[in-house]
């Protein structure tokens, strides 16, 4: 990827020249469908277009959105991550809305944001998740960035250190705190 083309599509979308998105969306399709593969990736593997799904469904919410001013290529895949997220809440909503009255039981958060789960099964957790994220993001924004970076954009511990100006050590410590912290919040769903 051409970082110094990303950064200039993304400048120019901020000013609000759309044709920029379509322009950043081809640079970056591939980078996004690893996120949302990462997102997915308890998915079955019968069929591949979820990922695609996915990214498309990101591309048709950031044209909703119109321009878009951001701080740079790390806080664009930022704000991807958190759409993604959104997108699959919503979806959760809607599945949950069709299966009212079944519970889900957390056994380990851990292994739920190492392993991953399949989220149309469970879209129970994926609410509960995001409502105790909103809650984490009020008293500390950074752990919930960090949680959004690593469960829902799949980043490295590395690559969210980066993005977020911090040490990977930091970023690990953050990480560790916030997966206890939301393992408690979810034991009594």
């Amino acid at each position: 990827m051409d970082y110094a083309v990303a950064e200039r599509l993304l400048e120019e979308w901020g000013r609000g020249d759309r044709e920029s998105l379509d322009r950043l969306m081809g640079l970056v399709y591939h980078e996004l469908h690893r996120m949302a593969s990462g997102v997915l990736r308890s998915e079955s593997t019968t069929n591949r277009t979820r990922p695609t799904s996915l990214v498309n469904e990101l591309y048709l919410e950031l044209q909703r959105q119109g321009r878009l001013e951001t701080q740079g290529q790390k806080h664009f895949f930022s704000i991807a991550a958190f759409l993604m997220r959104q997108i699959l809440v919503s979806h959760a909503r809607k599945r949950n809305a069709q299966k009212r009255g079944s519970g889900f039981g957390v056994e380990s958060l851990s292994e739920v944001m190492e392993t991953g789960f399949d989220w149309r099964e469970q879209p129970e957790l994926i609410i509960a998740l995001n409502d105790a994220l909103a809650r984490l993001e009020e008293f500390d924004p950074v752990k919930a960035a960090i949680v959004d970076m690593r469960f829902f954009a799949d980043l490295s511990i590395e690559s969210t250190a980066e993005a977020l100006n911090l040490s990977p050590t930091t970023v690990k410590r953050h990480w560790a705190v916030a997966r206890v912290w939301l393992y408690e919040q979810l034991q009594g769903v």
